[in-house]
């Protein structure tokens, strides 16, 4: 049989002893080409996927099949195109969930033949036509009894004196604002960031002074969205600077449906660094729940549709650095995962 060589990217998951035995069946499967002794096989994980296109998304599969002479352009042609068919119905799950490029060549002494394809351009363009732009994304502080717990005998301190008695707000203003998937780029001056899992809130109508028995009527439905922030000491106002960068607000691409979300104080949260559990939390337990902090906050601000409400990050915050990747799942509403990069020089 041909010698076969295959070559994958680093961010994909691949079983490659699997595709080796489709790839071979292929090459074979018509008697044109038949298994010889010795033949050489060989799979081969690139981790230096940026060059798929510039992109850390991307992921690719190339083949390889190195075949001896005497075969004419017909049966070379036959066994590219069978091949390349066998190839493509394995991975067409893979192409179905992410980008991917396929590539294959069949090498002799003289001619190449070459065969791909692939769905980067389609692919980012659904997800970016998808991806949510809210008006406001409203983030609420200290909405956890951990979170007040931290803040210690400041707590009592002027000119406060006491807990808080209404939300301690911010805002993630249009800069942070960020797509599912999207490289997130870490300034200079930031070396780790804490990535916030926050269930969000998206509104289907204007609230304004709105009772917190009649709050989650005005709920579109619910997001998933990364409010990554640099660390830094708790605040009863939370510091712009290190909440605001750009790039720091990623936003789901999945509404999931008011009606579809029983309880939204009770959804497990997970985060992965790198593949690996980093944390697990939950929506219940805040010291405001969903339908309270919408009453509350909407007696002193609107919200228009579309506008988001971000309704608190869970204690103990895991944190990532350049080169690594985390991925968030709400459970019921859906999935989160960005890579973090270095910001280049000069930006």
């Amino acid at each position: 049989m041909p010698h076969i060589w295959i070559e994958y990217s680093g961010n994909l998951a691949l079983d490659t002893r699997t595709l080796m035995r489709t790839v071979q069946d292929a090459a074979i499967g018509d008697g044109s080409l038949f298994p010889l002794a010795g033949a050489r096989t060989r799979a081969l994980r690139v981790d230096d996927y940026l060059i798929v296109d510039g992109h850390p998304d991307n992921a690719f599969v190339h083949v390889t099949l190195r075949i001896g002479h005497g075969r004419s352009d017909e049966q070379k042609a036959a066994l590219g195109a069978r091949v390349f068919e066998a190839l493509t119905a394995a991975l067409a799950p893979q192409m179905a969930s992410r980008p991917l490029g396929l590539s294959m060549q069949i090498e002799e002494a003289h001619p190449v033949l070459n065969y791909k394809l692939n769905n980067y351009r389609e692919h980012l363009a659904a997800r970016a036509a998808a991806a949510p732009s809210p008006r406001t994304v409203v983030g609420v502080a200290l909405n956890t009894p951990e979170a007040l717990a931290a803040l210690g005998d400041a707590i009592e301190a002027a000119p406060y004196k006491s807990a808080p008695k209404a939300p301690v707000l911010y805002i993630k203003p249009a800069n942070t604002y960020a797509r599912d998937g999207a490289p997130i780029a870490l300034p200079p001056d930031v070396a780790e960031v804490e990535v916030g899992a926050c269930l969000a809130v998206e509104f289907a109508r204007r609230a304004t002074r709105v009772d917190a028995a009649d709050a989650l009527d005005y709920v579109a439905g619910y997001r998933v969205v990364a409010d990554l922030s640099a660390p830094h000491a708790s605040y009863f106002r939370p510091a712009l600077k290190q909440k605001s960068r750009d790039g720091f607000c990623p936003i789901g691409s999945a509404l999931a449906p008011a009606a579809s979300i029983a309880d939204p104080d009770a959804l497990d949260i997970e985060v992965r660094i790198d593949g690996a559990v980093a944390q697990r939390a939950s929506t219940a337990g805040l010291i405001r729940p969903v339908a309270q902090l919408i009453a509350d906050v909407t007696q002193f601000m609107s919200l228009e549709p579309g506008d988001l409400l971000l309704v608190g990050v869970p204690p103990g915050a895991p944190r990532a650095r350049a080169g690594q990747r985390y991925d968030i799942r709400i459970a019921q509403v859906g999935t989160l995962g960005n890579p973090l990069v270095a910001a280049q020089a000069g930006l």
